[in-house]
């Protein structure tokens, strides 16, 4: 008699234990030996083993445990958010102005020179939408990484939260262009921006309020009790907001921002919610390497290199020029423009909603935008770290 053999394949659980163990192996090899962040580690980590190398995850076990993706992307957005305090917004106007005045430049000079590289205007529009925001998990853990403590690091976190509150609505509008040039209906074309920015907003407020409340309830001693409701209501947002196809990042935005500066917000104490959540960062980026695809590279490489490039010298241009106004040495202010550099466009739901309504273009639309992030991932980490390390910032870790 002979006994089955079992059909050995992964599951979910067993793909997310892959990406951790070897997200933290490969992200502990670039900072001992090559010195590198640790995010560089994580993301060739999930280069090498993913679907585009040696395909020991594939599409749908990355798919199945995006979760945790998309779960670390609520906990820094929701974090960015609550670094926004509009009280001292009022005093430090120019820091609010320069930002929109980066995030202006940014929108233009991207969709002109998407408009050279003979992009059709809807995906011009969405790429550019989508490179006016700075990534905030890479830039929260850059900052962590480095102990970066000062007035770059915070104008930077503050930036990073305003240029995607200003990049998310944008990307609706340039969705429903999308939409009404696709012939895709006039509902769809002016109804959809509406109810991707206001639902989203709605959703992100009541979580906020909801968060006030129950901190209130819980008291201040509770300090883990707060953490774990935190969590709690960032992934029923999350879970929400795909429920109701909305945009999960604009809401934990809003939420942020409302528990910071809402009545009673300051009784939610807890701030470093990302760093006591290092196991869902390291496996975004480890599954944020995987689902890259070098192989568009040999395309569209230099409109990736134009982008960037015009995008982070563009920062440092006008955080330079606007150094003496926000209070920083004109050093400083190149600094923090460098750090800036950090694409936050390349989230799967974002990409999906851009290339399904392009129809003909979405290939070329996913082609630019997938050697945008190849670039970016891992130059990126590099850079931002570099500007805090000018801007003499950085600290070692205890």
């Amino acid at each position: 008699m002979s006994l089955p053999w079992p059909t050995l394949a992964l599951n979910p659980l067993a793909a997310f234990g892959i990406l951790l163990a070897l997200g933290v192996i490969g992200g502990q090899i670039a900072v001992r030996v090559a010195r590198l962040p640790a995010i560089v580690g994580y993301v060739l980590t999930g280069l090498l083993i993913g679907p585009h190398s040696l395909r020991l995850l594939n599409e749908q076990l990355l798919q199945q445990a995006s979760i945790f993706v998309h779960l670390a992307l609520g906990i820094a957005l929701f974090e960015a958010g609550r670094r926004v305090d509009l009280r001292w917004l009022r005093v430090e106007r120019t820091l609010l102005l320069t930002t929109l005045l980066y995030c202006l430049l940014t929108l233009l000079g991207l969709f002109a020179v998407l408009q050279l590289f003979g992009f059709g205007l809807a995906a011009s529009l969405m790429l550019a939408a989508l490179g006016v925001g700075t990534s905030p998990v890479m830039t929260l853990e850059i900052v962590r990484e480095s102990n970066a403590d000062g007035q770059v690091s915070e104008r930077l976190l503050v930036a990073t939260a305003l240029s995607n509150l200003v990049a998310l609505p944008c990307f609706a509008l340039a969705l429903s262009y999308g939409h009404l040039s696709g012939n895709s209906g006039v509902e769809n074309g002016i109804l959809l921006p509406g109810w991707l920015t206001l639902a989203s907003c709605g959703l992100g407020l009541v979580a906020g309020l909801a968060a006030i409340q129950l901190n209130r309830w819980l008291g201040g001693r509770q300090r883990e009790s707060q953490k774990v409701m935190l969590l709690g209501l960032i992934a029923l947002v999350v879970g929400v907001a795909d429920m109701l196809q909305v945009l999960p990042s604009l809401a934990l935005l809003v939420a942020g921002l409302a528990t910071r500066n809402l009545k009673h917000g300051h009784t939610v104490t807890e701030r470093g919610v990302m760093s006591s959540a290092q196991i869902f960062t390291v496996a975004f980026f480890v599954a944020a390497g995987a689902q890259l695809a070098p192989q568009s590279l040999a395309e569209f490489w230099p409109l990736a290199l134009a982008c960037l490039a015009l995008r982070t010298a563009l920062a440092m241009l006008i955080w330079w020029l606007a150094a003496g106004a926000n209070g920083l040495p004109k050093r400083h202010g190149a600094c923090l423009g460098l750090a800036l550099n950090s694409w936050s466009g390349g989230t799967a739901l974002l990409m999906s909603l851009g290339a399904v309504s392009l129809g003909a273009a979405a290939s070329s639309f996913s082609g630019a935008m997938m050697s945008i992030l190849v670039i970016n991932e891992l130059c990126a980490p590099v850079l931002t770290r570099l500007a805090l390390k000018l801007a003499g910032e950085t600290r070692p870790q205890e």
